[in-house]
């Protein structure tokens, strides 16, 4: 006889996935920073810097859609609740990975940093900047003057963002909801006056099963379209943007996203200090 609540008791399935991101964010910091840096330096030509960032940008985007292969009903617990992430990216999740916030907001702090003052106009001083040493002209002021039509389109991908993440968080409260609500009904009906305790328990356990079952399918759906709306924002962002301006910011998010693993960040961050 199944136990009570055992469809959450299952073997974790995600051993496969869990290799294939271990794999995918070596590539990220070993190969891709790298790749992004090079095209930065005063030594690229325009033909190794639009190869490069095409290819970090398959390489996300590839991360998504392996994301949304790997998701189904059996899945689907463990990668809205991923046991690879570590307490320092925690933070920073939405419905299991990076919050769509964070994209345009790192562009935002771009475009921000580079016109918040005027003092950094001429080249002179911009080679005083530590962060622009070594970087030609163009690129250090890539986030100068942005023009009205990219500014335009980020405020459209940030209207679109508004929309879209309220609407996933209401889906994911109804699906909560309506769980409980049958697993609730379940249960009381299969403690009806008259049934045995064996029976009753058994009843419950298909009750809450059924429950789950209906969950995770809308779930899995959720799932997928945060995932969809993370690609098509990064996607949208590098097709709106400059090819100098596309290389810094996907170098910006790749550094950030390899920051989670630096050990001795981590390490920092999980001391707590605790009361006398």
């Amino acid at each position: 006889m199944k136990m009570p609540f055992s469809i959450f008791s299952r073997k974790k399935p995600t051993r496969r996935f869990n290799d294939f991101y271990s794999d995918w964010s070596k590539t990220l910091t070993d190969n891709c920073l790298p790749l992004l840096r090079q095209s930065l330096s005063s030594t690229a030509s325009a033909s190794v810097l639009s190869s490069n960032v095409d290819l970090v940008l398959r390489h996300l985007v590839l991360y998504y859609e392996t994301l949304d292969l790997a998701a189904d009903p059996n899945t689907i617990p463990y990668l809205l609740f991923p046991s690879w992430r570590n307490s320092l990216e925690t933070p920073f999740l939405f419905l299991g990975d990076i919050h769509p916030y964070l994209l345009t907001n790192l562009l935002r702090s771009f475009i921000d940093r580079e016109n918040q003052d005027s003092d950094y106009e001429d080249e002179d001083t911009l080679r005083l900047i530590p962060d622009l040493v070594n970087q030609p002209l163009k690129i250090a002021t890539a986030w100068k003057d942005p023009s009205d039509e990219l500014v335009m389109r980020i405020d459209q991908i940030e209207c679109t963002m508004r929309l879209m993440v309220p609407v996933l968080m209401d889906r994911v409260r109804k699906a909560q909801r309506g769980f409980v609500s049958r697993v609730s009904e379940n249960w009381i009906s299969a403690y009806q006056v008259g049934k045995k305790k064996k029976t009753a328990v058994t009843a419950a356990s298909a009750g809450v099963e059924d429950a789950a079952k209906g969950e995770m399918e809308e779930l899995v759906s959720i799932f997928v379209d945060a995932n969809r709306l993370r690609k098509s924002v990064i996607m949208d962002i590098v097709g709106a943007t400059s090819e100098h301006q596309a290389a810094l910011f996907l170098e910006g998010l790749c550094q950030f996203l390899a920051g989670f693993k630096d050990q001795v960040l981590l390490q920092d961050f999980e001391v707590v200090a605790l009361p006398n």
